[in-house]
């Protein structure tokens, strides 16, 4: 009779080891779970930041272009903030800024509104740099008024994990001939709308 006790006793034992290990087995697969999901969410903001600040862009430089085209030449100039490099053979890019408004206005930083209660900080960054293909083959100089925007979404959580996402398209600020004047998506000498980082 004590052996049979003693060998429930074991199973019993068992039986609640194996449970427990499930238990926490599937506590740690929920908690995985959750961190995917939650960084899901962060990247698409990231993305969304972004995708904010190429709309904000456009219209920027649809203006410039249309009220003077020597604007588009005084955006590729500014030498308040470091330029960025995408590494892809391109020229480097500056930080836009408007040059149609009496104001000096630049696009760096720029908060965007998250919904109500958001613990995370989601912000732009605007650059723009001459197309590889632009006939003057300068970095400072364009003739054929197209342009690439640059627009980096940023997500800052309270940890301080920070998510980055990078998107470019090339626009056709108009000029002689017209043309298309908004070419979302289009790849002319940029790297393409598409995520980087």
């Amino acid at each position: 009779m004590n052996r049979e006790r003693g060998s429930a006793l074991i199973t019993v034992v068992l039986v609640v080891f194996i449970l427990t290990m499930v238990g926490i087995a599937g506590v740690l697969y929920m908690t995985v779970e959750d961190r995917i999901s939650g960084n899901d969410q962060l990247y698409k903001a990231g993305f969304y930041a972004a995708e904010s600040g190429l709309r904000r862009g456009e219209r920027v430089i649809m203006d410039a272009g249309a009220a003077n085209v020597v604007y588009l030449d005084t955006m590729l100039i500014n030498t308040a903030h470091p330029t960025l490099d995408l590494g892809d053979g391109g020229y480097d890019a500056v930080v836009l800024h408007d040059p149609s408004k009496g104001t000096y206005t630049e696009f760096y930083g720029v908060q965007v509104p998250l919904a109500t209660g958001a613990a995370n900080q989601a912000t732009y960054t605007l650059y723009v740099r001459n197309n590889a293909d632009d006939p003057s083959g300068l970095a400072t100089s364009n003739q054929d008024q197209k342009l690439n925007l640059i627009a980096v979404g940023s997500v800052i959580t309270p940890t301080g994990q920070t998510i980055t996402k990078i998107l470019e398209e090339q626009l056709n600020a108009g000029g002689a001939g017209g043309g298309s004047r908004l070419m979302k998506g289009n790849n002319l000498g940029g790297t393409a709308a598409a995520g980087i980082k």
